[in-house]
Order: C-alpha cells, then sequence, then structure tokens
C-alpha cells in the first residue's frame, strides 16, 4: 500500500490547487550541466526540502508541486524523481507534509504542507513578566 495518493490524468490539473507553490526541476533545459551528476541530485534534495520547509513555515502554503519529469532511474543513475520520492518517504519530511493527502504522479510530485506552520510560540519568562 502507497503512502501517497496517486495521481492520474494531466499533471496540469494540479496547478489548480489552492496556495500552490511550484519548483521546477527540468535543470537541463537551461543549458549545459555546470556540476557534477551527483552532486546536482543532492542540490536537487536540498532545494525540495528547503521548499517544505519555507511552505510549512510560512503558513500560507497549502501544497508544494514538484515538476520532474517522467525518467525513471537506472543503475548508476539516479532521478531528481526519485531523490524527491525518496525525500517524500523520508523522516526529514515528516514535519512538513501530510503523507496521505501527497499525490504521486508519474511527471510531478504534490506534497500536501501540514497545517500550523508559521505560528509562532509565545510563552513566559519566568521571572521576567514579559511573553
Amino acid at each position: 500500500m502507497s503512502k501517497f495518493q496517486k495521481g492520474r490524468g494531466d499533471w496540469v490539473q494540479y496547478r489548480t490547487l489552492p496556495n500552490l507553490n511550484e519548483v521546477d526541476f527540468h535543470w537541463s533545459d537551461n543549458g549545459p550541466r555546470e556540476v557534477d551528476y551527483y552532486e546536482g541530485m543532492g542540490q536537487v534534495y536540498k532545494v525540495a526540502l528547503e521548499s517544505i520547509e519555507r511552505a510549512y513555515e510560512s503558513g500560507e502554503t497549502q501544497y508544494v508541486m514538484f515538476t520532474h519529469g517522467w525518467s525513471t532511474s537506472r543503475p548508476g543513475r539516479t532521478t531528481s524523481r526519485s531523490v524527491i520520492r525518496g525525500l517524500m518517504r523520508s523522516k526529514a519530511a515528516t514535519p512538513y507534509i501530510c503523507r496521505k493527502e501527497c499525490i504521486q504522479h508519474g511527471s510531478v510530485f504534490v506534497s500536501a504542507i501540514r497545517p500550523g506552520g508559521g505560528v509562532v510560540a509565545q510563552f513566559e519568562i519566568p521571572g521576567s513578566g514579559s511573553v
């Protein structure tokens, strides 16, 4: 049983979700690669994690959609699709997403952001009388 909802149809339909941020991982369209392949996959992980962290912290974003394409991994080569899916299954994503509301589509991944971000905890400092 998958942790995520199975997406079907044209991925563009997800652009209508409320309070959506979109992150495009079609970086190779921007010219020749300037970093090592594996360093590039590390950047995909970092950018994706930072995107869901920022979305959670904003308290306004409900969804982050990662466009990663249809490519699948093969021996010796991991794709951005695999990196993103792996991140969304990992403990690193747990504080920020609701897995049962995430959508795993063939060419995109839609992360449902956990509500409650952007809330600043207030507490009383003992002896100061201030909050």
